[in-house]
C-alpha cells in the first residue's frame, strides 16, 4: 500500500510540473501558413539590428479598439550568438537565416506563446501575477539533454527517472531566474536538437548575452509580469527588425520605429 501511494505522488508531481510548464502548445514544423493576423490582444515584440546581435529592445503593445498601443519599452539582451529561427506558434522559413539548434547559444527568432511565469518566491507571493505560476525550489530542473525523454521539459530531479546527463536548475546561486517566464519554444511535438529551456528572465547586464534566453534587468521583468495576463493570449514576436518589416503587414503587426 505505502508503494502505491508512493508511486501515486510520484505521478502526480510529474503531471503537476508538466502542466505547468507551458509546453505543449506550439508546432514544430518550420514553414509558412495563409496566416493573417494574431489572435492576442497582449504582445511583446523583441527587435535586434541583425541575426549576429546580442543587444535589442522589447516593447509592450496591448489592443485597443483593434488597434496597437505601446505601453512600454526597454533594452534586453538576447543569445551571445545572437537569433536563429526557432520553432513557434505560426511556422516560419527565413531564406539564408541561421536556424536556433540546442547549445548554439542564439535565442530563437518567430512568433510564440508564452508560457507560465516562474520564480523563486513562494506562490502566496506571487499571487499578483496573473499567469501561471511555478515556485523554482531547489530540486526543480530543465532537462536540456536531447537524447532524453524529458528533453525541454520541467521536472523534479528527486523524483525524475534520471535518464539525462544534461540539465539546469531552476534555483540558480544568482538572481538570473528570480523571476522569468517560458518561451514555448520547440514544445508541441519536441524536436531533438532544435533547443530547450527558453526563456525570459534578468540579465547580468546588458553587455552579456544569454545562452539562448531573452534576458532584461529585474524591475524590467517584473514589469512584464505585473503586465502580462494569459487570459490576453499573450505572443512574442522576436526577430531583426528587417525581417520583422517583411512579416509586419502580413501578420498586422503594429508599426515601431526602432532605433
Amino acid at each position: 500500500m505505502k508503494k502505491n501511494l508512493l508511486r501515486l505522488a510520484v505521478l502526480m508531481t510529474l503531471v503537476q510540473f508538466f502542466a505547468i510548464s507551458g509546453y505543449g502548445q506550439a508546432p514544430h514544423k518550420r514553414g509558412n501558413k495563409a496566416v493573417t493576423g494574431l489572435h492576442t490582444e497582449q504582445l511583446i515584440v523583441v527587435l535586434t539590428h541583425g541575426w549576429d546581435t546580442l543587444q535589442g529592445r522589447l516593447y509592450a503593445f496591448k489592443k485597443v479598439n483593434g488597434k496597437w498601443k505601446l505601453q512600454f519599452s526597454n533594452t534586453v539582451v538576447v543569445g551571445t550568438k545572437g537569433l536563429g529561427v526557432g520553432d513557434g506558434a505560426i511556422p516560419l522559413t527565413i531564406k539564408d537565416a541561421p536556424v536556433k539548434k540546442e547549445g548554439d547559444k542564439k535565442s530563437p527568432a518567430g512568433i510564440f506563446t508564452i508560457g507560465t511565469a516562474f520564480g523563486y518566491a513562494d506562490k502566496k507571493d506571487a499571487r499578483w501575477i496573473k499567469n501561471r505560476y511555478v515556485r523554482a525550489f531547489d530540486t526543480l530542473i530543465c532537462v536540456d539533454d536531447m537524447h532524453s525523454s524529458y528533453y525541454n521539459t520541467l521536472v523534479a530531479k528527486d523524483t525524475a527517472k534520471a535518464n539525462y546527463n544534461s540539465f539546469e536548475y531552476m534555483h540558480r546561486h544568482d538572481n538570473y531566474y528570480k523571476w522569468g517566464l517560458f518561451i514555448n519554444h520547440n514544445s508541441g511535438k519536441v524536436v531533438p536538437g532544435d533547443g530547450s529551456c527558453i526563456f525570459m528572465h534578468i540579465w547580468g547586464n546588458e553587455h552579456e548575452g544569454t545562452d539562448g534566453c531573452t534576458a532584461m534587468k529585474e524591475a524590467n521583468i517584473l514589469r512584464v509580469l505585473h503586465w502580462i495576463n494569459a487570459r490576453k493570449h499573450p505572443l512574442l514576436v522576436q526577430m531583426p527588425v528587417d525581417e520583422y518589416k517583411k512579416l509586419r503587414a502580413r501578420y498586422e503587426l503594429p508599426k515601431i520605429r526602432f532605433m
